[in-house]
C-alpha cells in the first residue's frame, strides 16, 4: 500500500470513530515522507489556522496553553501543532511544548496536541507541517488549529506561508520590538500580543509598536501565567476569522499561500533530485536537463 493510501485509510478510521490514534499515525506517515509524495485535497470546510510566533522566552507555550483552555471552554475543538527543536540524537521533537501544555489538557477529549520536529527546516516550520495542518482540517474534528513555532528569530516569517492569522508575541523591556522589525515579523503579523504585561516598560512597548507598525494591527496585552487578557485575545482572533469569511478574503489569502507552498515544494523536490543526480563533472546545462527529465519521468510514473 502506498503512503498516500495509508494516510487516507488512517484518516477514514479516525472519521469512523477510532479516536486519536489513527490520526496520530497518519501524521507520523506525513512526517516521515517528503511533502510531494502525499497529495491531500483542499478541505471543503476551512478551519481557522493561527500561527503563534515570536522570539524565544516570551511565553508562547504558556499563552498557547491558555488559548487552548479559552477555546475549549467556549466549546471549540482545538488542535495544536507545537514545532519543537529537533533532538540532536533522533531528529525527533523533544516534546517540551507538549509537556508544558499538559496542565491545560487534563481531562479534555476535545483537544489534540502534536509536537513536530523542526529538523532544521527553513523558517522554523517543519517541512511536513503544511500537510499535517491540511490533514487536521480534513479530519473534520476541529474548529481551530494553533501552530506554535520554535522561536527561531529571523526565519520565523515562514509561518506566514501557512497560517490564516499570525499572532506575534513579545514582552516589554527586552528590545524584542526592534528585533521583530529586523526579522520581518512586523510585516506578517495580523495582531501583536505583549505578554508578561505586568512587567515594567509596557507603555513604551505599546507606543513603539503603534508608532512603527504603519498599518491597523490590534495590539493586545496578556499575562499568560495568570490568564489575564486571554479571553480578549480569543475574541480578537474570532473577529479576524469572521472578517476573513467575508467577500472572498479567506479564499484570496489561501490561494496566495497555496501558490507559495507549491513553489517551495517544487524547490525542495528539485534540490532532492539535484543531490541524487548531479555529478561534479556535469556542466550546468547537462545537470539542469537531467533534473527536469527525471522530474517529468517520476511525475508521470
Amino acid at each position: 500500500m502506498s503512503t498516500q493510501a495509508e494516510v487516507e485509510a488512517l484518516l477514514a478510521q479516525h472519521g469512523n470513530g477510532a479516536g486519536w490514534v489513527p490520526l496520530a499515525r497518519a501524521i507520523t506517515k506525513i512526517e516521515n515522507n517528503p511533502p510531494w509524495d502525499i497529495a491531500l485535497p483542499v478541505p471543503t470546510r476551512p478551519v481557522h489556522t493561527i500561527g503563534i510566533t515570536g522570539p524565544p522566552g516570551v511565553g508562547k507555550s504558556t499563552l498557547t496553553g491558555r488559548l487552548i483552555e479559552a477555546y475549549a471552554t467556549a466549546g471549540a475543538r482545538v488542535a495544536v501543532l507545537a514545532i519543537d527543536p529537533s533532538s540532536p540524537i533522533t531528529g525527533g521533537a523533544v516534546l517540551g511544548d507538549r509537556l508544558r501544555m499538559e496542565t491545560y489538557l487534563m481531562g479534555r477529549n476535545d483537544v489534540f496536541v502534536r509536537s513536530l520536529a523542526s529538523r532544521g527546516s527553513h523558517g522554523a516550520i517543519a517541512s511536513s507541517t503544511r500537510n499535517v495542518a491540511r490533514l487536521l482540517e480534513l479530519s473534520d474534528s476541529f474548529d481551530v488549529i494553533l501552530i506554535e513555532t520554535v522561536g527561531a528569530g529571523q526565519t520565523e516569517v515562514a509561518i506566514a506561508e501557512l497560517a490564516d492569522t499570525i499572532a506575534l508575541v513579545t514582552v516589554p523591556g527586552l528590545g524584542d520590538a526592534v528585533q521583530a522589525i529586523k526579522a520581518g515579523l512586523m510585516e506578517i503579523a495580523d495582531l501583536i500580543v505583549v505578554n508578561m504585561a505586568d512587567r515594567p516598560g509596557v507603555p513604551e512597548t505599546l507606543r513603539h509598536f503603534r508608532l512603527t507598525l504603519g498599518r491597523e494591527v490590534p495590539v493586545l496585552q496578556t499575562v499568560a501565567t495568570e490568564g489575564t487578557g486571554v479571553e480578549k485575545l480569543r475574541d480578537e482572533l474570532d473577529k479576524r476569522w469572521a472578517a476573513l469569511g467575508q467577500n472572498g478574503a479567506l479564499q484570496s489569502v489561501r490561494t496566495r499561500k497555496r501558490a507559495r507552498e507549491a513553489a517551495l515544494t517544487a524547490e525542495a523536490w528539485t534540490r532532492a533530485l539535484a543531490d541524487e543526480l548531479v555529478d561534479e563533472h556535469d556542466d550546468l546545462h547537462t545537470a539542469v536537463k537531467r533534473i527536469l527529465e527525471e522530474a517529468a519521468r517520476r511525475w508521470s510514473a
